[in-house]
């Protein structure tokens, strides 16, 4: 039986799937950290592992090829390294791209058109033809716009804001309650003893008041959504004519924030209302099988 393998490497975790060419998933193995960037040791041993164990469970000769979504390749520019390594090692035909581009490959099933994710970061990207386009992604500090990250943050500042204006926020005992703080001056402090990590987690629970009708929680999802949708666009405007239509949207914040996506699609259609969104749930892996319509 002919398969394929698509791995999806990415910054905590390292997902393998052995597919049929109809995209039926056969096995699938896991392991940790994935960013060659930030750790190539582990990532590469992690990567070892999880497509040697894919490969021991089927006849290697029958699988045509093992594609790889590596987060941090194409900062490390390792691409063409790690593949001759590979190829040796498992005596297979190896495809490296960076974990972005399997996202965009697996959310469009291979067609042209715009990638948006939002999650603890956020990065756009693009294809039309055989050009690639990226938008963001420059990290928290410099970018991240619209992420869960920046969610959080943006609902700090407006809760400052109106601490220091002397006005009473909505928003303030929600996130009191998040930092086990019981002022504002408190919460400031554990918020800047938090990493990253811990600082997106806040978002969900904004998201949560913004449902139950907090008004202030929705202003800033609809804020940070629509400056998404503008780097969204600023990616869009410059295909070439008739430019694609369909956005993929992938990413926590995008997937289960009803309100923000909304919003961001919302903001977009005043630019193409022809705008085709698709909700990407299925792991980026699969996108393994749409390879060939990239060639």
């Amino acid at each position: 039986m002919e398969y394929v393998i698509g791995v999806d490497s990415g910054g905590t975790h390292v997902t393998g799937l052995a597919l049929s060419l109809s995209g039926e998933i056969l096995a699938e193995r896991k392991a940790g950290i994935g960013n060659v960037f930030s750790d190539e040791e582990h990532a590469v041993r992690n990567l070892e592992k999880v497509v040697g164990g894919l490969l021991s469970e089927f006849r290697a000769d029958e699988c045509q090829y093992i594609l790889l979504g590596i987060a941090g390749v194409e900062t490390a520019g390792n691409a063409e390294q790690l593949e001759e390594k590979f190829k040796k090692e498992f005596n297979q035909k190896i495809v490296i791209i960076s974990d972005a581009k399997l996202a965009l490959l697996n959310g469009l099933k291979g067609s042209d058109g715009t990638l948006v994710i939002s999650g603890t970061g956020s990065i756009v990207y693009g294809r039309q033809g055989h050009h690639f386009s990226r938008y963001g992604g420059w990290g928290a500090m410099l970018g991240d716009t619209g992420s869960a990250y920046k969610i959080a943050e943006r609902a700090m500042k407006h809760c400052l804001k109106q601490y220091d204006e002397g006005e009473p926020s909505l928003l303030m005992y929600p996130l009191l309650r998040l930092l086990a703080s019981d002022t504002l001056p408190q919460a400031v402090k554990t918020y800047n003893s938090l990493d990253r990590a811990a600082i997106a987690g806040l978002a969900e629970d904004i998201a949560k008041q913004a449902i139950d009708g907090n008004q202030e929680a929705k202003t800033v999802l609809k804020i940070e959504a629509t400056a998404l949708a503008d780097e969204v666009w600023g990616l869009m405007k410059q295909y070439q004519r008739p430019m694609p239509t369909s956005l993929a949207l992938s990413g926590s914040v995008l997937v289960h924030n009803v309100i923000f996506r909304e919003t961001l699609v919302k903001e977009l259609r005043k630019h193409l209302p022809e705008l085709k969104p698709i909700v990407v749930t299925s792991n980026n892996a699969i996108g393994a099988i749409y390879w060939p319509r990239w060639q």
